[in-house]
């Protein structure tokens, strides 16, 4: 028992480097956002069809998720447990997650394409329709990806509690 709470606590005094810079940037972002979309959309979006206005949306998303996304990767991987470390060295998992990352960008970026350029011609509903369709496209390579390294080493990295 002993062992385990002094573990735990150098482990969160050791998490707990850099973290401030961290959140205050999440909050900084968070908000510089919400302003942001609010000034947008009472004073730019009229000037823009809704599809124009969705890409933009998206775009300011990719934005938040880049800027946020850097620093918060690079602290959860120095703050990996011992098991994370030994998950990232079975074999396909790290082309796994670059894969992830890859399609997750290319979607958005699909989208936001789409949005700007090419989504006018078409009504509501088949610009839903597309959405849709590419979400459900990626779930499934997604899908198709995960679940076999899932079943094959699933297993091996259940915590017992």
């Amino acid at each position: 028992m002993i062992d385990w709470i002094s573990k735990t606590f150098i482990d969160v005094e050791n998490e707990m480097k850099g973290l401030g810079w961290k959140v205050s940037l999440s909050i900084i972002v968070g908000v510089a956002w919400l302003v942001f979309i609010i000034l947008w959309f009472f004073f730019f979006a009229g000037n823009y069809n809704w599809e124009k206005n969705v890409a933009i949306f998206l775009s300011s998303i990719l934005f938040i998720v880049i800027v946020m996304g850097a620093p918060w990767t690079i602290w959860s991987i120095k703050c990996r447990t011992k098991e994370e470390k030994e998950m990232w060295n079975v074999k396909g998992f790290k082309a796994r997650v670059w894969l992830s990352i890859i399609i997750a960008f290319a979607i958005i970026l699909f989208l936001i394409y789409w949005f700007w350029f090419l989504a006018e011609p078409y009504n509501v509903y088949q610009n839903i329709a597309i959405l849709i369709v590419s979400l459900l496209i990626v779930g499934g390579v997604m899908g198709a990806a995960w679940a076999p390294w899932g079943i094959k080493h699933g297993k091996e990295f259940e915590k017992d509690d």
